[in-house]
């Protein structure tokens, strides 16, 4: 059985990691995607949490001049 608790914890460190000025790699934009859809379908997460970190990466994902991206 899946620990609901350390899934959760894993999926908000990894948002906030891929978030940061200063990551020490980015993991594929998708894969995140995933894992947090993931953590919402086996409840590790709640919706309104599963919409905050999506809007998060969101907001991460600019280039250098400021323009989103628009694959996300």
């Amino acid at each position: 059985m899946m620990n609901k608790k350390r899934v959760r914890e894993t999926i908000f460190n990894l948002v906030d990691h891929w978030c940061s000025e200063e990551p020490i790699y980015r993991a594929v934009l998708p894969w995140i995607r995933g894992q947090i859809s993931f953590a919402y379908m086996i409840e590790a997460i709640t919706l309104s949490e599963k919409e905050e970190l999506a809007q998060r990466l969101y907001e991460a994902k600019e280039d250098e001049h400021g323009n989103r991206f628009k694959d996300i």
